[in-house]
């Protein structure tokens, strides 16, 4: 019941926020402002890895809710990738699944793929080999190799698994991840994505 309730304040504050940004009469958001071309950058960045992150239609079992924008500084510190130049920005898609379970697809943009490839191996390299069984596992979907990576837990007092996808297109990285010991239903999402 209180999950529902932030997502429904989550949403309504992105109603909020979506209907003053749709006005025109902001010249940094629009991209007329010549003394702001951040803005404008900003803008087109959000904009595409938000369509990225919004999966249309989404698979059985799966309701988009919202995508929200992602900061270069968010990402850096969410990623510990603190000295990874070239992030623009990105967007995490939320989903919940029919079991209840919240599900998210992060897109986050680079400069360029070197860029993209640099917060993979930072990112990587911030977690600690498992004591048993493989921590990193490439597994192929879409025409490409994505890492899975398996994190424990503690819920209950005991260690449960959780995954998530990473895996780089272009100068595009995609995160999926989810509440869920499933992998399956997170590979599911991440093929989904189509990238």
């Amino acid at each position: 019941m209180k999950k529902s309730m932030v997502l429904l304040s989550v949403l309504a504050v992105l109603m909020m926020a979506f209907s003053g940004c749709v006005d025109g009469n902001d010249l940094a958001v629009n991209g007329t402002d010549t003394d702001s071309p951040e803005a404008n950058a900003n803008v087109s960045v959000d904009m595409g890895t938000a369509d990225m992150s919004a999966i249309d239609p989404a698979p059985a079992g799966f309701e988009y809710l919202a995508s929200l924008p992602l900061s270069a500084a968010d990402i850096k510190q969410d990623y510990e990738a603190d000295n990874v130049s070239g992030v623009l920005g990105g967007s995490e898609g939320m989903y919940k699944y029919s079991d209840g379970n919240d599900f998210y697809v992060d897109v986050i943009e680079f400069e360029d793929s070197t860029a993209a490839e640099e917060l993979i191996f930072e990112y990587k390299s911030s977690f600690s080999p498992l004591r048993t069984g493989s921590r990193f596992v490439e597994e192929s979907f879409n025409g490409h190799f994505a890492t899975k990576i398996t994190e424990y837990s503690t819920i209950g007092g005991e260690q449960v698994p959780r995954y998530s996808y990473i895996w780089q297109h272009e100068n595009y990285v995609f995160v999926v991840y989810g509440n869920t010991d499933d992998a399956s239903l997170v590979k599911e999402l991440a093929i989904a994505t189509g990238y």
